[in-house]
């Protein structure tokens, strides 16, 4: 049990590396303790493919979360245009689906209530997030020629 523990406190080890480096720092030993203390308590390999999956999302997330952060630290005029043309063609596709939808289903009775009602939802919060990417946009845009107009020649 002892040999099989050490084994996979080394495999866990190794994976926490994946986590970016002040992540790991301030979590990697208090992550391998509750480990070793649920490994104890649940010694089963089921439970060890599950928490190695857990954390290999985690990483994947806190991944994704330092790219956004340095995306649009780095060029933030650029990640909301995205955003907000990314939220266009959102609105605009489930629109599309909207009418498809009611003129497959016209003229057959079938209530569509519970298909229509989440899609102008999800439509309606993605014209919300292009306004606000938009806005934004526009506000970082300025901020940058200000920083570009004080540059000296």
């Amino acid at each position: 049990m002892d040999d099989g523990l050490a084994r996979y406190r080394r495999w866990y080890r190794m994976l926490l590396r994946f986590y970016p480096r002040p992540y790991r720092e301030r979590f990697a030993e208090s992550m391998e303790q509750t480990f070793t203390d649920l490994f104890r308590e649940r010694a089963r390999a089921g439970f060890v493919l599950w928490i190695f999956v857990e954390t290999f999302a985690g990483i994947v997330r806190e991944r994704a979360t330092d790219l956004v952060r340095f995306e649009v630290t780095r060029n933030s005029t650029g990640f909301f245009r995205l955003v907000k043309y990314a939220a266009i063609a959102l609105a605009g596709l489930t629109v599309a689906g909207i009418i498809t939808l009611m003129i497959l289903a016209r003229g057959t009775g079938d209530d569509l209530a519970g298909i229509v009602a989440p899609a102008l939802l999800l439509t309606i919060l993605s014209v919300v997030a292009a306004v606000v990417a938009a806005i934004l946009q526009s506000s970082s845009e300025r901020r940058q020629r200000k920083a570009n107009n004080d540059l000296p020649s």
